[in-house]
């Protein structure tokens, strides 16, 4: 277990972290768990992703493989978090299709989602809060990214198709998710299939328009991938404000590096170039125009001249990609499937063998 700095990152083993940003409140600092220590009756595999609100695991529970999704401690992080399992739950009793949301497990042995949507359990003196979700296999898109900067360009389409679509379901419910970013995507590529899986981990604020003033606060987003008009007194959003989000990442995206070149001192200083639409340059366009020229769209300082929504965004990205592949099936059948035909071939044969028998041996009756 180690205390991380959500600011400039420094980690330390024990309680005493020395942050090197003066305004950063350390003591607040959230405990990262390593492999083998436990939260309750759930034991940690891995650490997947950290985040300005909360914390992804790999996890075991209950002999299964799941997700882990811890609250960082503060108030506005826990009620983020329970904003975020409501909604889930609401997916899930409306019985939506949608393979790039997470699908929320019971937090404890005999709970249900619909009485219990996240689970509590007390670590260090603190009282966490968290949620579970059916395993996913994937890496953060920003871990993938350092690995390899330049996706293929069918790989970006077919993930910006997800990332919109499934953003798209949360705008249908009449939610924004203000905070969209490439570590809060998990992605995979499945052996055997061309299109790359992808899992919204992390649904950002988790805000209707109405209480958007009530349920924002800055420090649950990435500063850099933040919207401007969520940097005006009081916050604006609407359903633009998500497409800036995904246009920011299909920029990151198409140029092969963050949005920002270098590494600026503090929270201030990003939020100054976000205002001043500082940023790489998007200077590829020969050889992926129509995606380019989306991405510049999206990314516009006035919420007015980007696409209108999600929805709108994933209808522009279509005709540039198609529809994604389906998975590439065997050209082999299974053994399973082989024995299944074999005992089917036998059955009819020895049906026919009947049949000719019976009708020899009313031929013979007759004569």
């Amino acid at each position: 277990m180690k205390k991380v700095c959500l600011l400039c990152e420094r980690t330390s083993p024990d309680n005493n972290l020395f942050c090197q940003e003066a305004f950063c409140p350390a003591e607040m600092s959230p405990y990262i768990l390593d492999y083998g220590e436990w939260l309750g009756d759930i034991e940690i595999t891995r650490s997947v992703s950290t985040l300005r609100s909360s914390a992804i695991y790999e996890a075991q529970h209950n002999g299964q493989k799941v997700l882990l999704k811890i609250a960082h401690p503060g108030p506005e992080h826990t009620e983020r978090l329970k904003r975020e399992a409501l909604l889930l739950k609401k997916f899930a009793n409306d019985k939506v299709p949608e393979r790039s949301l997470p699908r929320l497990l019971p937090p404890y042995a005999k709970a249900t989602i619909d009485t219990d949507p996240y689970g509590k359990a007390m670590l260090k003196g603190q009282l966490l809060y968290y949620c579970l979700f059916e395993h996913f296999d994937g890496a953060p898109l920003r871990n993938i990214l350092i690995k390899t900067p330049q996706l293929w360009i069918y790989h970006i389409g077919w993930l910006m198709l997800s990332l919109a679509s499934t953003v798209a379901l949360l705008q249908n419910k009449g939610f924004m998710h203000c905070g969209l970013s490439p570590p809060g995507v998990l992605v995979r590529f499945e052996e055997g299939s061309a299109e790359p899986q992808l899992l919204l981990a992390d649904l950002g604020i988790v805000s209707d328009g109405q209480n958007l003033a009530t349920n924002w606060y800055a420090e649950a987003v990435l500063p850099a991938y933040t919207a401007p008009e969520l940097l005006e007194k009081p916050p604006q959003a609407n359903y633009a404000t998500d497409v800036y989000g995904i246009g920011l990442i299909l920029h990151e995206l198409l140029v092969g590096q963050p949005v920002f070149p270098f590494k600026l001192s503090n929270d201030n200083d990003i939020y100054a170039a976000v205002r001043k639409n500082q940023r790489v340059r998007m200077d590829r366009f020969e050889d992926v125009e129509e995606m380019a020229t989306l991405a510049v769209k999206a990314i516009s300082p006035a919420p007015g001249d980007r696409q209108q929504n999600a929805a709108a965004l994933a209808a522009a990205l279509l005709p540039v990609f198609g529809t994604t592949p389906s998975a590439k099936r065997e050209s082999w059948l299974q053994p399973r499937t082989v024995l299944i035909l074999i005992a089917a071939l036998l059955v009819t044969a020895f049906v026919i063998t009947m049949v000719i028998f019976v009708v020899q041996a009313l031929a013979k009756t007759a004569a």
